[in-house]
């Protein structure tokens, strides 16, 4: 379907009946990527999954917007008032996760809780060396996609673009849905790493004053770029912080199914109320019931 703001039409998914969610792709990606997570929460809450401003195949109007998280923030929260869904839960990961704590921090009213599975805002950052090591992983890490653009090498961009975000040799062996998801995106790469505002974005004091639930995770293999600052936003007393054993940052579209029994225990059958930060044990039930999105899983899972 597609969700119409006042000035842009956005491909969207709209499923399902309950509280709502809104569900943030990241970069190289669009709405797509959310089929699986969509269709388990479908079953009990109302899932809203707009592809970004500039990504998928869209031919977007021209305007003096800058490409990044501000423009896709308030397109957002233009489409949760036209939807009139609000206040939603908000789960973001990657550039979507900053996307998301954009959101929560500029519209707090439209958003009941928020997570964020690894943002790599620098701004997130308060120890001096900290800042200038996740500076340096950010140039060391994205350095062979810079490389590439230079070279006019636009499918080498893609290609060193996801190697750098999911491990060596990731591309070759994405599946071809999903492979397809990623070269139709492609051209977002370049704007998005140019965005003057990549290292600086939503701040911790803008953070530390929210009321709302907010939670931010990240794996224990995942690169600097994303542990420094989803480390440190989880260093504020009022953010609820998740180290996951054994993911990486392509862990949510990598391995769907534990992904979702890990929101599953956020979340859980109504976004209505809070819930503390000590995990949730799920239910055998509740395993199998995530085990059958297996299907759908496999087209859109990257490996």
């Amino acid at each position: 379907m597609t969700a119409y703001t006042s000035t842009d039409d956005f491909p969207c998914i709209d499923r399902g009946e309950g509280s709502p969610i809104l569900f943030i792709h990241g970069a190289a990606c669009d709405h797509r990527i959310w089929e699986p997570h969509v269709d388990h929460f479908a079953k009990r809450h109302r899932c809203i999954a707009p592809t970004l401003r500039w990504f998928g195949q869209m031919h977007w109007r021209s305007d003096s917007s800058e490409f990044g998280e501000k423009a896709h923030s308030d397109d957002l929260a233009a489409i949760i008032e036209g939807l009139g869904c609000g206040p939603v839960s908000v789960v973001g990961w990657s550039y979507g996760a900053n996307v998301a704590l954009r959101l929560t921090v500029d519209r707090p009213d439209l958003v009941s809780r928020v997570v964020a599975y690894e943002p790599s805002s620098t701004s997130l950052v308060c120890d001096a060396t900290a800042i200038e090591i996740h500076h340096t992983s950010m140039r060391e890490t994205f350095f062979p996609v810079t490389d590439a653009a230079s070279k006019g090498d636009w499918l080498g961009v893609l290609t060193a673009f996801i190697d750098a975000v999911g491990g060596r040799g990731t591309f070759e062996k994405l599946t071809p849905d999903f492979r397809l998801i990623c070269l139709e995106n492609a051209h977002t790469l370049i704007p998005l790493l140019n965005s003057k505002h990549r290292f600086a974005s939503i701040s911790v004091g803008e953070l530390e004053v929210l009321s709302m639930p907010v939670h931010v995770a990240w794996g224990e293999r995942s690169g600097k770029v994303w542990t420094i600052p989803s480390e440190s936003a989880a260093g504020l007393a009022n953010i609820c912080g998740h180290k996951i054993s054994d993911a990486d940052h392509i862990w949510p579209v990598k391995d769907p199914s534990n992904f979702l029994l890990w929101l599953d225990s956020i979340i859980g059958p109504d976004s209505t109320g809070t819930v503390g930060c000590s995990p949730t044990h799920l239910s055998g039930a509740l395993y199998q019931e995530v085990s059958q999105i297996t299907g759908v899983a496999k087209r859109f899972s990257w490996i």
